[in-house]
Parts: structure tokens; C-alpha cells; sequence
């Protein structure tokens, strides 16, 4: 049944797409309607669509008065209505991927003199547990090097150690660049995606998730948009700049806006060196210098009125030390090390795609193609002789390299009443390994022989979806969608994945929603060593069991969002997540090298509260997010290892995961102080701690807070601008983990100042 069913699905698909077909999962749409005060239609208003760090758009009304802009990035946008005799209007609305945002505006006679308000516009269809992030939130935001720092701004997400978050109880948080999925699976553990300072905008969901997301760990989505053709408004722009400060911090970054009409481009490139690169396994960190660099650029074509031809290309270097511990009473830690051990770990990666989109000659749909690649590698490069001197008494080599090949494809339509998605993902991965672990013996105390776990493997991803937006009445709208996914690689699988959502619009003002979806995560091929179990004492000959298993997820959830103005909306969610074959990690030794296996079932619940705003007056801004929850799992059904998992004494009952935080709070507030063109913000963290044990000890470590800074001005042509970002002001070093037995000791880095000069390049 479950084959007749995705035949069916594949097959509609392919039919709707044999024309060309797109997957444009950084485009929403903006449509309504313009009327007078009489509910007269008003026909050639002029409508402009405008994003705070972008160009405007501009269309005009039907006869009937109607407007569309099928084709929106997500981002934040200022609606503006002109029509003579009238007077203007304005309203705010923010999209999100594959959602469509209704505007009603009702003009008002022209006055003179006296101003009266006699207009009114309403809104409907904004996005419920959706975050989007504006360039302008990001420049402004403490620590903004980094992705995850932004990320960790929406409620929902629990910051973790080795800078990962974790989002709705369970690791897994899949990034898209410009409508691409951007595979993490072999050339990235520490190093950023993407630098922030290339983005656009991005967008956070945490859940409401179409059905054109799926396919991968899917604690939350993060879609990031570089630069669109209508950012990069003509006239040659760039900055250089230059940063350095607290841990012996470092930094260059340059970045090169140029063309316009037909032609458009931006190039970025950035470098960081910082002593504290890995949370160390003490409060000052030993042996903990790191490296990143990266290189960004993105070229755009428009060939006709309709049609848009772009290239991006991104490719990443980062080196980090080992940190290591050389204090062998360290009651926190286990896993000393002797003075001297330097192992560090290497990271390449390289992604490219070409994307052509074209809007329809009616202005009411577009399909776009993208066909991408993407390549990495990661060496993990021992010290011997120290390693096999330290707590562990091992040594751990490792050379693994992949390389991806895929295609992302979406059509849409929309008329009055319906929004259409459908599109396909796929793509192709050669993974390959040499892992090489020297070890005492246990037993004997001896050096034992060499013991090499290398692998080659393919594996495949393949993901079909459809998605329909229904307004059913003015106030009804229903999102229904259907998934199908197939994997294949050390195992495979299928699922089929309904998503239903329903938005109510109670008021002007509220909205009432309720989603559920299912997920399918397939196993990645990158963490399949058995060294866990040879460490502990383990054949060095037998092969492996291979039984991981594909994750399953059910997501409940439901809540209000509130207007409070026309830039200032907050919500509450109540969400609820059941989880079959939960894909997790543990560390292997004292390294940062993780093997993978599957906790039997996993459940987590929780609350999110969401405020964000924006004063039109002066631009100043603020969020305030926060998180309640609480996340299990219950023993252990696949891995790889040298025997079945039905011999293995998991835990026989519920258990906190190691990154179970019950609250967690993030909230900042950006003053624009003009007309000097400066900014100060400053950003409160807070959570509750990490439990101490997993899946065998209750307890957990104190709670921790931060309180961080950031204060500058921004470049401009012939004018230099400075930033001074201070992280951490208290100086609360807390352990973000203990030494549990699946993953070592952890902690917070410390006081962090660093100072920024930009200068403008013409």
C-alpha cells in the first residue's frame, strides 16, 4: 500500500514538473487587495514592497484592485499603498518560506491640513514559530561571527557545547543556502556553515514545518539567504576589515558588492585565529588554538524581465587543537592528558550550485532548478607517543572524505484562494574512511596491534513533496502537505511524512494555530566507526554490526501569536514530540570524534515564547526569547557494534538527554542612536544547566547567565567604521558538561573583548 501510494504521489509530481521545475525555498509571496472606504476597488494603486536592508519592489493594483508579489525572500517588509486622491498607507509583514501573506487595505480620502485617519489594512497568514532575522539584527548582535550565536536568538533552540544547537529536545539542525540543502555530514563538526556577515537574511523554523523541509535530523531548519539580485542596487560597495582582542583573537574579512542592470555580484572572505576554539575540558583553556577561513561568492544573471540565472560558491578551511586536561586529580575529568599532547583536527569543505528561477508570464507562480555539488573532508591528526602516555592510553588517526552531487527542484502557484508547492530533492554521497587507533591493551598493559576501521560507502537521499496554502474563509486558512522520503547508504528506509496545519484568525490581532507533521531522518554514512567498543576491550578482527536505524518523528503542537503593532508580534507554543530510533552520538575517548547508534525512543515537550519588534521612528529593535523543556530517551535499539544491540544493558528506563535544559532565556535590545548613525545593544543569556549524568544519574550543574555588549558604527562610504563586542562581561566560566561517560568535560569560555575596524572600498 505504502508503494502504491508514493507511486502515485511521485507520479502527480513528475507530471506538474516535466516542464522545468524549481525547489525556491527562499520565496514566499505577498498578495491582497486595495479598496476604498465605499469597499470600491481602487485600480492602478501603486503598491512597493520594501525590506529594511534591500531594494524595493513595485506593482500595481488590478482592476479589481488586487496586487501579487509571488516572488519574496523571506525577510521583514514595509507594505506601502499610493493612489491618487488617497491617502498613503502602510503596513508590515513578514514572510517566510512557502507562505503566502495577505494585506487589505482600505484608502482613505486625500486630506489637507488636518490629518484624520480614516484608512485601515489588515494582515493575515504571518508565520507562527518561524524567526526571521534581518542582516541589520545580525550586524548588530554580539559575537555575530558566528551562525550559531544568531541561530540560538529564537526560542525553541538550547545552546550546546562545541557551539551546537539543539532544537525541541534532540540534536539536528538542518542549514539551506539560498534554497539548497547544505549537507554537514563530512566536511563540518566545528566550523561555521556560513559566516553571518555574508547573509542576507535568515530564517529559523523551530516547527510549523512545510512539507518541502524533511529528509534529515530535523530539530529545527535554518534557510539562509546570501544576496538577491534586488541587494546589490548598483554602484561598487565593499568594506575591509580588521578585529583583534581577548584569547589572542584575530580576524580579517572582506567583503565586494559590484555590477548592476543585467549583471550583479558579491564576493566575501573571512579569516578568525582564536586561542579558545573547542570548549575546553578546563576553566582556562590548554592547547586550544584554532583557525577559520572561508571564501563566499555569489554571481547573479538576469537574462529577461522574468527570469534569473545565479551562482554561488562557498569553500571553508578551519584547524582546531584538542584542548586537553594535564591535571591528573581533576575530580571533573578523567581524560588527562601529559603536557604537551597536540592532537588537532582539520576541516575542508567546498560547496557550489547554479540556480535558475523564472516567474511566470501571469505574475502568479515561478519554477526555479538547482542543481548543486559539495565536497569535504575532515583528518583527524594524532600525537602517538603522548596519546598513548595519557588517561585513555590510545591514539586515534582519521582521514574521511565525501563528496555530494545533488538536484533541488520546486514549481508554485497561487491564485485568490490556493498557493501550490511541489519539487523534489536528491543527491548522491561517496563517503570513504581510514581510521586508525593504536591502544594499550587492558588487559595485558601491552601496545596492542593496529586496529583500522576503514569503509567506503555509497548512500542516496531522495525527498518528493506537496504542499498546498487553502484560504477556506477571510479567517480560515488550512497548510496541507505530504512527504515522501527514501534512503539508502549503511541502511535504508522510507517514509511517507502528512503535515497539517490550520491558522485561525480570532481578531485583527490573534491568531490561533495548530500543526502536526511527522519527520524521517535518514542515518548519516559519516559516523559508523565500532572504535567504542574496541577501546573498551573489543575484537580487533570481528566486522561490525551495521543496524542503524532511520529516526521517525511525531510533532504536536499549538498556540497563539499576538500583533501588538504593525512591527512589534510575540507568540506562545505549546509543542509535544515522540520519537522512534532517536539518532544520537557518543564520544569516542578523550577526543572530539563521535560514533553513532540509536536510542530506542525519545520524547520531549515544551513551551516557547516569542516577542520580537521594531520602532518605525528611530529603527530600534528588540527580541525576547524564551524556552521551556524537557527531553528523554529510553534505551538503545541500533549502533555499530560488534554484537547485536539485543545484548546490550541499556537503560531499561526514561532518562534526561545530556543536553536537556529545562530554561532557557535570550533577549537584546539594539538603541539606533542617530543622527550619528551608532548602535549599542545588549544581550541577556540565561539556562538552568545541563543534566550531570545521562541515561545513568540524576543532578545537574548550576545555572549559568551571561551578559554581552556591542557597540559601533557602521561603515559608510568615506567613512570608517568600529565595533567593540564584549561577551561574557562577568566572567561566568561554567561547565557546560561533566565527564558522563558518553561525552567529556566541558566549559563556557570566559570574558571576551574585541575590537573592529571596518574601512569602506569603492
Amino acid at each position: 500500500m505504502r508503494s502504491r501510494i508514493a507511486a502515485f504521489i511521485l507520479g502527480a509530481s513528475l507530471c506538474l514538473l516535466s516542464t522545468a521545475t524549481a525547489r525556491a525555498d527562499v520565496y514566499g509571496a505577498v498578495s491582497g487587495v486595495v479598496v476604498n472606504t465605499a469597499n470600491n476597488p481602487v485600480s492602478g494603486a501603486t503598491v512597493v514592497l520594501k525590506a529594511e536592508d534591500s531594494a524595493a519592489m513595485t506593482t500595481r493594483t488590478d482592476p479589481a484592485g488586487h496586487f501579487s508579489f509571488p516572488r519574496v525572500a523571506f525577510d521583514t517588509y514595509a507594505v506601502t499603498v499610493t493612489a491618487d486622491g488617497y491617502d498613503p498607507q502602510t503596513n508590515y509583514v513578514t514572510v517566510s518560506t512557502g507562505n503566502v501573506i495577505t494585506v487589505s487595505f482600505h484608502l482613505g480620502p486625500k486630506t489637507i491640513g488636518t490629518v484624520r485617519v480614516t484608512g485601515t489594512s489588515t494582515v493575515s497568514g504571518q508565520p507562527v514559530s518561524v524567526g526571521v532575522i534581518s542582516q541589520r539584527t545580525i550586524d548588530t548582535l554580539p559575537d555575530n561571527q558566528s551562525l550559531a550565536k544568531v541561530v540560538e536568538t529564537v526560542p525553541g533552540i538550547v545552546p550546546f557545547s562545541y557551539n551546537e544547537p539543539v532544537s525541541r529536545g534532540f540534536h539536528g539542525v538542518t542549514y539551506e543556502i539560498d534554497g539548497v540543502p547544505t549537507p554537514q555530514t563530512t566536511g563540518s563538526y566545528f566550523s561555521e556553515i556560513i559566516d553571518p556577515r555574508d547573509i542576507n537574511a535568515l530564517e529559523v523554523f523551530t516547527g510549523s514545518m512545510p512539507a518541502e523541509f524533511g529528509g534529515q535530523r530535523q530539530g529545527a531548519v535554518v534557510d539562509v539567504s546570501t544576496r538577491r539580485a534586488t541587494d546589490i542596487s548598483g554602484g561598487d560597495f565593499g568594506t575591509v576589515s580588521l578585529s583583534g582582542g581577548s584569547y589572542g583573537t584575530a580576524g580579517a574579512s572582506f567583503n565586494q558588492s559590484v555590477g548592476s542592470g543585467d549583471f550583479r555580484a558579491f564576493f566575501g572572505g573571512n579569516f578568525l585565529r582564536t586561542g579558545f576554539g573547542l570548549d575546553p575540558p578546563t576553566p582556562v583553556p590548554q592547547n586550544d588554538n584554532s583557525n577559520q577561513n572561508d571564501g563566499f561568492a555569489r554571481l547573479i544573471f538576469s537574462p529577461g524581465s522574468r527570469s534569473t540565472l545565479a551562482f554561488d560558491y562557498a569553500t571553508q578551511y578551519a584547524a582546531f587543537q584538542i584542548p586537553i586536561n594535564t591535571d591528573k586529580n581533576d575530580p571533573n575529568d578523567a581524560n588527562w592528558s601529559i603536557p604537551g599532547t597536540d592532537d588537532v583536527q582539520k576541516e575542508y569543505v567546498r560547496f557550489t550550485n547554479l540556480t535558475f528561477n523564472e516567474l511566470s508570464k501571469d505574475g502568479q507562480g515561478y519554477f526555479e532548478i538547482s542543481p548543486w555539488y559539495s565536497s569535504g573532508k575532515i583528518q583527524y591528526l594524532n600525537d602517538p607517543a603522548a596519546d598513548l602516555q595519557g588517561a585513555s592510553q590510545s591514539s586515534i588517526y582519521q582521514n574521511r572524505q565525501g563528496n555530494f552531487l545533488g538536484l533541488a527542484t520546486a514549481f508554485f502557484r497561487s491564485d485568490d484562494r490556493n498557493s501550490f508547492k511541489t519539487g523534489l530533492q536528491m543527491d548522491v554521497e561517496n563517503a570513504a574512511s581510514q581510521f586508525t587507533t593504536l591502544y594499550i591493551d587492558p588487559v595485558t598493559q601491552l601496545l596492542a596491534p593496529p586496529f583500522y576501521d576503514n569503509y567506503a560507502q555509497r548512500g542516496s537521499n531522495f525527498g518528493l513533496y506537496a504542499q498546498d496554502k487553502w484560504q477556506v474563509t477571510p479567517i480560515l486558512s488550512v497548510n496541507g502537505g505530504l512527504r515522501y522520503d527514501h534512503s539508502t547508504g549503511f541502511t535504508s528506509g522510507h517514509q511517507i511524512s502528512p503535515r497539517i496545519e490550520a491558522n485561525l484568525q480570532a481578531d485583527s490581532k490573534d491568531i490561533l494555530h495548530f500543526w502536526y507533521g511527522r519527520l524521517y531522518a535518514a542515518p548519516q554514512l559519516e559516523d559508523v566507526r565500532r572504535s567504542a567498543v574496541i577501546l573498551g576491550g573489543g575484537s580487533t578482527t570481528q566486522l561490525p554490526v551495521y543496524d542503524l536505524k532511520p529516526e521517525t518523528d511525531s510533532i504536536y503542537e499549538g498556540g497563539l501569536e499576538h500583533t501588538f503593532s504593525p512591527l512589534t508580534s510575540g507568540y506562545v507554543t505549546l509543542w509535544s514530540r515522540n520519537v522512534v530510533n532517536v539518532l544520537d552520538t557518543t564520544q569516542i575517548g578523550g577526543t572530539p570524534l563521535f560514533t553513532e547508534f540509536n536510542s530506542a525512543y525519545g520524547q520531549a515537550q515544551g513551551v516557547e515564547v516569542s516577542v520580537r519588534g521594531r520602532a518605525p521612528e528611530t529603527g530600534n529593535n528588540y527580541f525576547v526569547s524564551f524556552g521551556e523543556s524537557l527531553s528523554q530517551a529510553y534505551g538503545i535499539s541500533g549502533g555499530t557494534f560488534l554484537f547485536s544491540p539485543a545484548a546490550l544493558q541499556g537503560a531499561n528506563s526514561w532518562a534526561v538527554e545530556d543536553h536537556d535544559q529545562t530554561v532557557t532565556i535570550n533577549t537584546a535590545y539594539t538603541w539606533n542612536l542617530r543622527p550619528s548613525g551608532r548602535y549599542a545593544t545588549f544581550q541577556a543569556l540565561y539556562g538552568t544547566g545541563f543534566p550531570v549524568q545521562f541515561e545513568n544519574g540524576a543532578g545537574r550543574l548550576p545555572v549559568h547567565w551571561e551578559l554581552n555588549v556591542d557597540y559601533g558604527q557602521p561603515a559608510s562610504k568615506g567613512m570608517v567604521g568600529w565595533e567593540v563586542d564584549a561577551n561574557n562581561l562577568l566572567n561566568n566560566i561554567y561547565p557546560i558538561k561533566l565527564d558522563n561517560g558518553f561525552n567529556s568535560t566541558q566549559y563556557a569560555q570566559g570574558r571576551s573583548i574585541i575590537l573592529k575596524l571596518t574601512a569602506p572600498i569603492i
